[in-house]
């Protein structure tokens, strides 16, 4: 058995600095097979060992070719302050190093084809690992990607190029539309699940932008009876979109895609109402409200759901030990939710969907607005009974669900920091009259 072994000693942890972005290589060819390539850090000592043997056990004189890692530096990431916030800026506060790495290495083949010097040949792969900035919240999430240098799509993807954000809000608006008003005809809210999702495990960096369009495809053919319409109604939404990602409206509150999608929807209501294509009548009746709408059992269940995901997905985004994508914990769970209950016809499936929904929506929430799982399970408390509300208003409006969360998330962080001065006043008094 022969093993290869380099170290190299690094400055201790305390005297690294935040500087120029990071990167290392590796570049390796070998004859051989099982081929381990372990990088072990102790001690402020970074070491390399490649171990090479045959398959037999017998030692073998592999010819190898290969450079150490080597970190030209190594970023300071330091825990995430996770306190009750009282202005945006404090949002993206050291949220995540502004480093980026790239890896090479090479695979061999799985033929027995060899290159000119004799050596087994190889496909070399290149990635890299840095931080793309997710917009319903601002902040800087960790990724690993492909290099895009020869794919101008792939490079304005992970750039968020505008034309990008509006190709994303549309189709996902469409996409959202034709699964519930059309074949197979699902739930407005599993519909929506199911496009977010599939483009957080696409491409994450567009999620946010992919929330506002499925939010807003969750209207209802009453609203928008055609595909026409709906061209109009998406544009409309990405043009909203854009100016909410432009000048940060609303970053870090629960319900802010679903804002985004609310806003557009009255837009286009309001013109198409005019125009005698829809009634006034969607914005609610004076002769239907909460009495003729509502029952005892399915409301208890909407709150109790709202409430859940909020403090699930909320818990899950605190306890992770890295930034998660916002967006991507609360969708995933709420649809797992969705696609259990599906399956068993209950009576008030679309009841507890519609608080998952919610839920989810106010799950996504910036920690700095909702610092503790006691928070998220307020919040979404306070939006399941927004959700009853609103119930008799609005109908079949997409992102009515999402501005739902809104009102319920801002509502509850209103309420507590009403509460949080007042004791933090008392306090102080106190404090002032022991001093005298």
């Amino acid at each position: 058995m022969n093993i290869i072994q380099h170290s190299e000693e690094f400055p201790p942890q305390a005297q690294l600095q935040q500087q120029q972005s990071p990167s290392y290589t590796e570049d390796s060819s070998m004859s051989g097979s099982n081929v381990s390539d372990i990088l072990t850090d102790m001690g402020g000592k970074a070491e390399k060992i490649l171990q090479i043997e045959t398959g037999d056990g017998s030692s073998s004189n592999c010819k190898e070719r290969a450079t150490a890692i080597r970190f030209d530096d190594e970023p300071s990431i330091r825990p995430i302050p996770r306190i009750r916030s009282s202005s945006l800026d404090n949002i993206n506060y050291e949220s995540a190093a502004d480093d980026s790495y790239s890896y090479s290495f090479r695979m061999h083949h799985a033929t027995n084809d060899t290159v000119s010097d004799g050596a087994l040949s190889a496909t070399e792969y290149n990635f890299v690992l840095d931080n793309y900035i997710e917009y319903n919240d601002d902040t800087k999430i960790p990724r690993l990607r492909g290099t895009a240098t020869n794919n101008r799509l792939l490079e304005a993807i992970h750039e968020s190029h505008w034309a990008v954000l509006f190709v994303v809000v549309t189709s996902s608006c469409f996409m959202t539309y034709s699964l519930s008003n059309h074949s197979p005809f699902l739930r407005a809210d599993l519909s929506q699940a199911i496009v977010i999702t599939t483009i957080l495990a696409t491409f994450p960096e567009v999620a946010a932008s992919s929330g506002a369009g499925a939010f807003a495809g969750m209207v209802g053919l009453d609203v928008i009876p055609n595909y026409g319409w709906l061209a109009v109604f998406a544009l409309i939404v990405s043009v909203v979109w854009m100016i909410f990602y432009n000048y940060k409206i609303l970053v870090g509150c629960g319900g802010r895609l679903g804002t985004c999608a609310f806003i557009s929807m009255n837009i286009t209501t309001i013109i198409f109402a005019m125009s005698g294509i829809v009634p006034w009548s969607l914005y609610g009746n004076v002769n239907q409200l909460w009495s003729d709408r509502l029952e005892i059992v399915p409301s208890i269940l909407t709150v109790v759901a709202s409430t859940f995901l909020s403090v699930v997905g909320g818990a899950v985004r605190l306890k992770s030990t890295i930034p998660l994508n916002p967006v991507a914990p609360p969708t995933t769970i709420a649809l797992l939710c969705m696609l259990i209950l599906e399956p068993t016809g209950f009576r008030y499936t679309d009841q507890i969907d519609n608080g998952f929904a919610v839920g989810s929506f106010v799950a996504m929430a910036s920690y700095h607005y909702l610092p503790s799982v006691l928070d998220f399970a307020g919040a979404g408390f306070t939006a399941g009974l927004w959700i009853l509300f609103l119930d008799p208003f609005f109908l079949n409006f997409g992102g009515k669900k999402g501005f739902t969360s809104f009102c319920g998330f801002a509502t509850y962080v209103a309420l507590s920091r009403i509460l949080w001065r007042r004791e933090e006043f008392s306090n102080n008094s106190t404090s002032e009259k022991n001093a005298s």
